[in-house]
C-alpha cells in the first residue's frame, strides 16, 4: 500500500506527522510524494488562525479533485479535524476518515483494517464506513517508545517537551484544540533525544506551546534549566535551541543555564505580541510593557551576543492608532534580530471575539506593512554587523545552512559561496543577500 502524508502548520504539527510516519513504517507501507500515486493520503491540518484553516481547506478541495482520478482514501487529521469535526465531513463528504490531534496512534490500525479487493491486476482500497475519531486524549503526550521518522535535514530536529496550553490568551484557540498543558518526564525526553542524536542530528530545537513553563505539572516547579543541562550531556549533540518562551515565565535559573552552557544557542524566541499595556491586558498576556523591556534588557546584559526573535499581532480589537504607535516605536527601541508579525484573526468561542470595536482589514494591512518596513531596517543592520565575522554553521542543504543566530525555517539562511564537506563547519560572512539572508565562505 502506498501512503502520502502532507503536513501543514507549525513544527509541533510536524513532529506529530513524524511520529505517524514512524508508526506507519512499522507496517511496511511505502511512502510516496505524489497523492496521485497513493492508495491513502493523510492530510495533517493546522487551525491556529483563519488563513491556516483556509489553507487546509484548499488542500482538501485539491485532494478531492485528485481523488476522482486515483480513487485513493483521504484521511484528514490534526487541528482542523479536532476543531470542526462533523462540519468538515459535511462540507467535504468525500473525506473518508477524520482523526483528532491525539488520535494519530490509531491510524495505522485503521488503515490495516481497510478492505482490500482485487480488480483485474490492480488493487483498490475501499473504506467500509466513514470514521470520525476526535476524542482528544487529554492526558496524551508523545513518548520515547513511539517510532519516529524525521523529515528535517540531519542538521536539526524538533523535540516536543509538552503539549497543550493553560495560558488562555484572549485570542487563542490552542487550549480548545490541544487541551490543557501536559508534560513529558525528563527521562523520557532524554531517551528520545539520544535516539535522534544517534541518528546523526546535531541540533535539537525544543518546542511546546509554552516551553518556559516546563516542569510545573510533573515537578511542581519550572525545570527547563534542568532539562537542558541533562540534554547537553548527550555526546555528539552540538546545539540546543529553545523556541516558544513566554515572556511572563522567564526565571533566573533558566537564564543562568543558558549563560553557562556552551551547547545552548545564544538565541531565544520570545513572542511578545504587543507592547501597549491596554492591548496586552485585553489579550490577557499577563505581562506589562515595562516587564517586557526589563526582560529584554536583562537578557542582553546577562547573555553576551544573544539573538532575540519575537512575534507581534496588529489589529487586535480596540487597537487604536496610539496603541499601534506604542508598538511601532517599541520595536524600534527593542531591536529584535528577527520579528514575525500577524494580522489579528478573529476566532470563534474566544474572549477576543466579544471585544469591540473591531479594526478594519485595510488598517490591519497598513499596520502590518509598517511594522515589517521598520523591522527590515533593523534586521538589515543586525546582519550588516555580521559581515566579515566568522561563525560556526550547521549545513542544512548543499548550498545553505544556519548559524547560532538563525533558527531553521523561520529566520534567514546563510548561503555558501564554496562547498561544505561536513555538517558542522566554520564560515566567514562576506555579504548580505535580500535583507534577511547572508552569504559566506566555508573556511
Amino acid at each position: 500500500m502506498k501512503i502520502n502524508l502532507i503536513s501543514l502548520g507549525c513544527s509541533k504539527n510536524l513532529v506529530d506527522s513524524e511520529y505517524l510516519l514512524g508508526l506507519l513504517s512499522k507496517e511496511n507501507y511505502n511512502f510516496v510524494n505524489n497523492p496521485n500515486d497513493s492508495d491513502v493520503v493523510i492530510l495533517n491540518t493546522c487551525s491556529f488562525i483563519t488563513s491556516a484553516r483556509k489553507e487546509a481547506k484548499t488542500y482538501i478541495s485539491k485532494l478531492i479533485k485528485f481523488k476522482e482520478n486515483r480513487n485513493f482514501n483521504l484521511i484528514v487529521i490534526g487541528c482542523l479535524a479536532q476543531l470542526e469535526k462533523e462540519k468538515i465531513l459535511k462540507q467535504y463528504p468525500k473525506i473518508d476518515a477524520i482523526f483528532g490531534i491525539s488520535d494519530y496512534t490509531k491510524i495505522p490500525k485503521f488503515i490495516k483494517n481497510l478492505c482490500v479487493t482485487q480488480k483485474k491486476d490492480k488493487k483498490e482500497i475501499i473504506l467500509e464506513k466513514k470514521v470520525i475519531e476526535v476524542s482528544l486524549q487529554k492526558n496524551f503526550v508523545p513518548h520515547n517508545k513511539l517510532p519516529r521518522i524525521l523529515s528535517t535535514p540531519k542538521s536539526y530536529a524538533y523535540l516536543k517537551v509538552a503539549d497543550g496550553c493553560d495560558n488562555k490568551c484572549a485570542y487563542c484557540l490552542i487550549p480548545k484544540i490541544r487541551g490543557s498543558y501536559r508534560e513529558r518526564p525528563i527521562e523520557d525526553i532524554l531517551k528520545e533525544a539520544e535516539n535522534i542524536v544517534n541518528f546523526g542530528v546535531k541540533e535539537l530545537i525544543l518546542i511546546s506551546h509554552d516551553t518556559t513553563l516546563y516542569g510545573i505539572k510533573i515537578y511542581k516547579k519550572q525545570m527547563l534549566h534542568k532539562l537542558i543541562k541533562e540534554l547537553s550531556k548527550i555526546k555528539n549533540l552540538f546545539w540546543i535551541r529553545i523556541l516558544y518562551t513566554h515572556p511572563a515565565h522567564f526565571y533566573d535559573e533558566f537564564i543562568y543555564e543558558i549563560k553557562e552552557n556552551e551547547k545552548v544557542c545564544r538565541y531565544l524566541d520570545i513572542p511578545i505580541q504587543h507592547t501597549s499595556d491596554k492591548i496586552l491586558s485585553l489579550m490577557e498576556r499577563k505581562i506589562t510593557r515595562k516587564q517586557i523591556f526589563a526582560l529584554v534588557e536583562k537578557l542582553r546584559k546577562k547573555l553576551d551576543n544573544i539573538s532575540l526573535r519575537t512575534t507581534t499581532i496588529v489589529g487586535f480589537p480596540q487597537e487604536k492608532e496610539d496603541d499601534f504607535k506604542i508598538l511601532l516605536e517599541d520595536i524600534k527601541q527593542l531591536e529584535f534580530d528577527w520579528l514575525g508579525c500577524f494580522i489579528y484573526s478573529e476566532q470563534k468561542n474566544t474572549k477576543a471575539e466579544k471585544i469591540y470595536p473591531k479594526v478594519d482589514n485595510e488598517t490591519k494591512k497598513q499596520r502590518l506593512d509598517e511594522i515589517m518596513r521598520v523591522q527590515q531596517k533593523i534586521t538589515y543592520q543586525k546582519n550588516k554587523s555580521r559581515v566579515g565575522k566568522i561563525y560556526k554553521i550547521l549545513v542544512d542543504e548543499e548550498n545553505f545552512g544556519h548559524t547560532e543566530f538563525q533558527c531553521p525555517e523561520v529566520d534567514g539562511k546563510t548561503y555558501f559561496l564554496n562547498s561544505a564537506n561536513k555538517i558542522v563547519e566554520k564560515i566567514k560572512i562576506t555579504n548580505i543577500k535580500y535583507i534577511y539572508d547572508l552569504e559566506g565562505e566555508i573556511l
